[in-house]
């Protein structure tokens, strides 16, 4: 073949292609994390993350603990994305680049009350209200929101679902039954029967005392079939959550609703009771496929 044909040949290929799958193409450049500003109804301006979700995949609000910021959910962003997942992780008030006040000035979560139904703790529910205002106006439905929070997070998400009835799910990583004055029980009483994923570690006793409480509150008021418990032998917080089980997290969001039995724990497998510190060995990650909305 000449060597002008060649060219034309591979010309004709490559139009072929682009006509055949462009979509693939805009998905992959649309599918990009964005940095945004949610504005908050008491007028906080808070820095975030931003990655569209894939058609037909729901988009996860990642509301971190106190103390902390939204890189806590660093292990989460690349499993997210390959599997078609979107998310909106923000920095709250006075936490991270979250740090100008309404009134122009500066501030961080040092200065806020501890105590009080409506210190700036509580407040932070109007950071979540935030955060699926800006999901709406993406277009991502409520139905389609799930809420994941850590500690301080995770009752703050537990509030928020209590209040919006049509979010899809929540995930509570270490929930207890107060945060500086963020309070939970109630809030779960009135979650109703949706789908809820429980994850704690065994090794503080305290703190895994008032979750075993949280978890017979959730599966009165829930249903046991809505409800999943994750137990790791060690961790609390954000850290429950890694590289090496984050899938099961994801796997859990596509299918929820699981039989009464099911429920994961390492801390019972290896025989552990509340107050252990010896960690058992981390598994490989799962080779195993897991379904996917969208694979890049």
């Amino acid at each position: 073949m000449k060597p002008e044909r060649s060219i034309a040949a591979a010309a004709a290929v490559v139009a072929l292609c682009a006509a055949l799958f462009p979509l693939a193409a805009v998905a992959q450049a649309e599918r990009e994390e964005e940095r945004v500003t949610l504005t908050t109804e008491d007028g906080w301006n808070l820095s975030a993350r931003y990655l569209e979700a894939a058609a037909g995949a729901p988009s996860v609000v990642l509301i971190h603990t106190q103390k902390s910021d939204l890189r806590e959910w660093e292990p989460w962003f690349k499993p997210m994305k390959r599997y078609g997942f979107g998310y909106l992780a923000m920095d709250m008030r006075g936490h991270g680049n979250s740090f100008v006040m309404p009134d122009g000035s500066t501030t961080t979560w040092r200065a806020f009350s501890l105590d009080g139904q409506d210190n700036e703790y509580n407040r932070m529910l109007r950071d979540v209200e935030a955060a699926l205002v800006y999901l709406s106006s993406r277009s991502v439905a409520a139905e389609s929101t799930v809420l994941a929070g850590s500690v301080l997070g995770a009752n703050l998400a537990i509030k928020a679902a209590a209040i919006h009835p049509e979010i899809a799910m929540v995930i509570a990583i270490s929930p207890v039954f107060n945060v500086n004055d963020v309070l939970s029980v109630n809030p779960l009483r009135a979650y109703g029967r949706r789908p809820l994923l429980l994850i704690a570690g065994a090794d503080r006793a305290r703190q895994y005392t008032e979750f075993q409480i949280l978890n017979g509150t959730a599966k009165i008021s829930s249903g046991k079939e809505n409800v999943l418990v994750i137990v790791e032998a060690k961790g609390f917080g954000p850290g429950l959550v890694n590289k090496y089980n984050v899938r099961r997290v994801l796997d859990w969001i596509k299918n929820p609703r699981l039989p009464e039995i099911v429920q994961f724990s390492t801390a019972a497998a290896a025989g552990l009771e509340p107050g252990t510190t010896v960690q058992p060995e981390t598994p490989a990650e799962e080779s195993g496929e897991m379904p996917d909305y969208f694979r890049e």
